[in-house]
């Protein structure tokens, strides 16, 4: 017997983990009552969809799992919502990030714009007076 946490959407259980269970088999379902999601200290800090906070929230968890990113910055702007990782080493750390946005994407169906960058890359912004420095250093961090 293994269990899995998940919530109840649009009148489906949505695991919040990955499983693989075999076609056509059984579960339990448990209702946890009075037990509080405890939401990180950013959430109030971004104007977005409770679904991309949600997503969000995972990306986060599913990185600091694989990395240890030096930030994470959500970025609104006109165009929307954009999340820079920054890392010392964007080569060795690109693939880990995108295969994380990939997980929350097919988990949650949340498209979330991603980039890494390195930290000596965004110094070189800041000693440029680069605006991208500036949308970034005022972003919202999600560390």
């Amino acid at each position: 017997m293994k269990t899995v946490r998940a919530v109840f959407k649009n009148g489906v259980f949505v695991p919040l983990e990955p499983c693989s269970p075999p076609e056509g088999c059984e579960a339990v379902v448990v209702f946890v009552e009075g037990v509080k999601e405890e939401l990180p200290a950013w959430w109030s800090s971004l104007s977005v969809k409770e679904e991309k906070k949600r997503a969000l929230k995972e990306f986060v968890e599913g990185i600091k799992r694989r990395l240890s990113p030096i930030d994470v910055k959500a970025v609104l702007s006109d165009e929307g919502l954009e999340v820079f990782v920054i890392t010392d080493d964007s080569s060795r750390d690109l693939k880990a990030v995108m295969e994380e946005a990939l997980k929350v994407y097919e988990r949650s169906s949340v498209y979330l714009p991603v980039q890494v960058i390195s930290s000596t890359r965004l110094e070189r912004w800041r000693e440029q007076g680069s605006p991208v420095y500036e949308q970034i250093s005022q972003g919202v961090s999600l560390l």
